[in-house]
């Protein structure tokens, strides 16, 4: 008697029917799945819905004592949202320009940081995307 050493081959698969991927594409929706659904027009924008910034000075050390820069009160969310965006898209930039100048040890921690502050971006860019797109009439 002699020992297999290898193992059998997996199963194959028998790839499906036409009638089967035809079952199948009908069940698929009509409207990719990375798009957003139209909101009913009644709907209010969630950024109207958040609430306006307050006072707040941009170095916490000391909130009590006057400082020479803050945020404003009553800026609304996409224009916050929006400088936010330009913020992160100059760290971004400054960031490429950086890693060029650093060892590889430091090269792969600013690595790490700069793919943080691009999906941060990212984020706030999808939502104020996804504003205009449940609301594309809007003029603000």
């Amino acid at each position: 008697m002699t020992k297999k050493i290898t193992p059998d081959p997996p199963t194959v698969r028998k790839s499906p029917s036409t009638a089967d991927r035809a079952i199948y594409l009908r069940k698929l929706p009509d409207t990719p799945s990375n798009e957003p659904r139209p909101a009913p027009a009644n709907t209010p924008r969630l950024l109207d819905t958040l609430a306006f910034t307050c006072s707040k000075p941009v170095t916490p050390e000391a909130p009590y004592k006057p400082t020479l820069f803050a945020i404003q009160p009553g800026i609304n969310a996409q224009d916050a949202l929006t400088y936010v965006s330009n913020l992160l898209e100059t760290a971004e930039l400054n960031g490429d320009e950086i890693s060029l100048h650093t060892n590889p040890v430091e090269r792969a921690l600013f690595w790490g940081m700069l793919h943080s502050v691009e999906v941060a971006r990212a984020v706030v860019d999808a939502l104020l995307e996804g504003t205009f797109a449940s609301n594309p009439l809007s003029s603000d």
